[in-house]
């Protein structure tokens, strides 16, 4: 094979890597992070969660005004319990109350109308965990194939490439359609048309206390983060499987 041929060998193998391992990457990375809430209460803090409280739920048209009384362990209870409910087809969205510190029973949390987005949420979240697991099961077929086949897996430095010109588009992309332009066009595209998902402060203690869309901000740096680092991990374990099993045949 000569050089040329190489090369398109392994810049296709390297593109078939990153199609299966991102989608891959981005489920388990999801799933790890939500195991610890997505590190809300650090974002809580950086974020001055509190003072957007204190500001907004006076004002609540809801009649959830009480949910001043509340503390930052309630709060991070509360997000905890929403992830879990996304993460498991809404299950307990609509019986989530919030509570005093002394434990006393203040309300339910959610309003319909959030019941319903957050519903719609997790639709969105149970698809792409299938599609993460078909893509993670891809790969590990394709890395069994590369070790039966005796093909090395192309070098990490690929990997590198290839992550950083697709973080590149991406950033670039977002930059220049703006980061509320491509939010509203998500939520516009993926959910219901007739199903409500923008909330203004003062009618949902669910956007006060998320301080929406700012924390999804931090989400999504959290989960590029993870999933980058996830990527890298698989990759390095792959390759280094398929090297000691390579030099274990000659």
């Amino acid at each position: 094979m000569n050089q040329t041929a190489w090369s398109a060998s392994v810049s296709a193998r390297t593109l078939v890597h990153l199609l299966l391992l991102w989608p891959a990457a981005l489920w388990l990375a999801w799933l790890a992070l939500s195991q610890v809430s997505f590190f809300y209460p650090q974002d809580y803090r950086w974020l001055n969660i509190p003072a957007t409280i204190e500001q907004y739920v006076p004002q609540n048209r809801q009649g959830k005004q009480n949910f001043i009384q509340t503390n930052a362990a309630e709060h991070a209870r509360l997000f905890s319990d929403i992830t879990t409910a996304i993460n498991h087809n809404g299950e307990g969205l609509s019986d989530l109350h919030y509570v005093n510190p002394q434990g006393v029973d203040l309300g339910v949390f959610l309003t319909p109308d959030e019941v319903t987005h957050l519903t719609d949420v997790s639709v969105v979240v149970d698809r792409g965990q299938d599609i993460g697991l078909c893509a993670f099961i891809a790969w590990l077929a394709f890395v069994a194939f590369s070790i039966w086949r005796c093909i090395p897996l192309p070098r990490i430095q690929a990997l590198g490439i290839g992550t950083a010109i697709t973080l590149g588009f991406a950033g670039c992309g977002v930059a220049l359609i703006g980061p509320m332009h491509v939010f509203d066009a998500f939520h516009r595209t993926v959910f219901p048309a007739n199903h409500p998902w923008f909330f203004y402060y003062q009618d949902s203690l669910m956007t006060t206390f998320m301080q929406a869309p700012n924390l999804f901000g931090l989400i999504t740096a959290w989960w590029i983060l993870a999933t980058c680092l996830i990527l890298f991990a698989l990759w390095g374990g792959a390759r280094l499987l398929v090297a000691l099993t390579l030099k274990l045949r000659t």
